[in-house]
């Protein structure tokens, strides 16, 4: 599995509903990183180094965060577990309504 492949996976799963931090104006120098728990649910280690997400890449923030959720944030140099960025950035993702 390609690592685009590994974002739309573990990024599906991933969601924040009620989380205190969200998005900053920008996305931060410092990207974001998975963290996977013992339980094996995966977050995020930063949330607020996301910033907007592009126009450009709604489309792929929507088909990432899944029908259950919605992308707020995004960040291009997001990175997985392994510390390696993906290819495709990366969403942070809020349950909708």
């Amino acid at each position: 599995m390609n690592r685009s492949g590994v974002l739309l996976f573990v990024a599906s799963g991933l969601l924040l509903a009620s989380c205190a931090v969200g998005p900053g104006d920008k996305p931060d120098a410092v990207p974001p990183k998975l963290t996977v728990g013992k339980d094996g649910n995966a977050t995020w280690d930063r949330p607020g180094a996301f910033g907007p997400v592009p126009a450009a890449q709604k489309a792929l923030g929507d088909r990432t965060c899944g029908d259950k959720a919605k992308p707020i944030g995004f960040h291009p140099a997001a990175q997985g577990a392994d510390g390696k960025a993906f290819a495709a950035g990366g969403f942070l993702c809020q349950l909708k309504d």
